[in-house]
């Protein structure tokens, strides 16, 4: 008996859905059809996978198999165009996550440059609020902000009391409320 012989066999076996027949195919052409699929794929694992489907599906249509046919002709052309689909479909999900990627990326630039706008113009509104302060609260302002001074050390570097320190911080801070108010609030 040749090997047409043999396919056929197992092709009328597997048509009248006989497991055995089923499983001595799968068995005589599964590694085969990996290798085939793996050159495709380059993916072991997914060469497994896509096997399993070949097969699942041959079990599906297993009542419109020729009989005549070629088993081995027809798990191959299977295996090619599932290959195929997988390949073309893979192409189409990386192309979606490339372009969000890149919109992702783009959103940060556009979300870093706008952060980065809104606090150099805090920044400037700040400097410029402190700049109309007196003298001397503009300095113990900047003590306590700029170099971290506590009100404690500001008070013994300038030679005042901790009082006057606090008085000159909270005109300070009310101004400074005063001025960005209208920053704060229109955006």
């Amino acid at each position: 008996m040749g090997f047409k012989n043999n396919d056929v066999i197992l092709i009328e076996g597997i048509q009248e859905g006989n497991e055995y027949a089923f499983k001595i195919a799968f068995l005589k052409y599964y590694t085969q059809i990996s290798k085939y699929i793996l050159k495709y794929v380059r993916s072991k694992d997914l060469a497994e996978d896509i096997v399993q489907e070949v097969f699942t599906d041959l079990w599906d249509i297993r009542t419109r198999l020729d009989p005549q046919g070629h088993l081995r002709g027809l798990l191959y052309e299977m295996a090619r165009n599932k290959a195929l689909d997988y390949i073309k479909h893979k192409k189409i999900v990386d192309g979606y996550v490339a372009e969000a990627k890149q919109r992702n990326r783009e959103n940060l630039y556009r979300s870093f440059y706008r952060e980065e706008h809104e606090k150099q113009f805090l920044y400037d509104a700040i400097n410029k609020a402190t700049k109309d302060l007196p003298p001397k609260g503009h300095q113990i302002f900047e003590l306590n902000r700029n170099e971290g001074l506590t009100y404690r050390e500001i008070s013994e570097y300038l030679d005042i009391s901790v009082k006057t320190v606090e008085t000159h911080m909270r005109r300070a801070l009310k101004k400074l409320r005063q001025h960005l108010f209208k920053y704060v609030s229109s955006s």
